[in-house]
């Protein structure tokens, strides 16, 4: 339930970052970085249990295609829009953790004016995804993918971003890229061991 939670706040961070961000094509590549990383700790534990989790728990490449596709709506060539539909679907249909559902929460952060409407973009996103599968083929996966009735547990991290004041906090931009990864294997570690 905490993960539910957590991931819009990275989403929210991830639209905030790009609005923010000094230089977009570091912030893509740490982003990039991070996610290849993540993917080989994921290929270790995969030689190490013979389980795959290639590419499914890896929030990194969620946050990254996010990233990316508010780079591509925001861009002067109109034709780079479209290639955001290719970028949903690869995320959707390629199992990356989060899928199109992932990415649609970040531009709907990215994009939306107003800090209220993300209750409504949160909860029609759930619907879709969540409560009524948008694809008939979620109908049997959706339940493991997006947490089932716990992902309505993400719409309580709205309730910190409607008190962000816009403000930058102190923090240490390394401490999720290093958290992250450390806290699923950790995870994974006991999985492994109860199993």
């Amino acid at each position: 339930g905490i993960g539910r939670i957590a991931f819009p706040l990275f989403a929210f961070l991830i639209a905030q970052g790009y609005e923010h961000t000094h230089h977009l094509g570091r912030y893509i590549q740490r982003l990039g970085i991070a996610a290849i990383v993540m993917e080989l700790a994921v290929l270790i534990i995969y030689l190490v249990s013979g389980e795959s989790y290639f590419i499914t728990i890896n929030v990194f490449i969620p946050l990254l295609a996010g990233l990316v596709s508010l780079w591509l709506i925001h861009h002067r060539n109109p034709y780079y829009k479209w290639l955001i539909l290719p970028l949903l679907v690869l995320c959707e249909w390629g199992g990356v953790s989060y899928g199109m559902y992932g990415v649609l929460i970040i531009l709907a952060f990215g994009l939306l004016p107003k800090k209220h409407q993300y209750w409504t973009a949160l909860i029609i996103l759930n619907l879709f995804f969540i409560q009524w599968p948008l694809f008939t083929y979620l109908a049997t996966s959706y339940d493991t993918r997006y947490g089932g009735w716990l992902q309505w547990l993400s719409l309580l991290a709205l309730i910190p971003i409607q008190l962000y004041n816009g403000q930058k906090g102190t923090y240490n931009k390394w401490f999720f890229y290093l958290y992250y990864p450390l806290h699923i294997g950790v995870i994974v570690a006991i999985q492994l061991l109860i199993a």
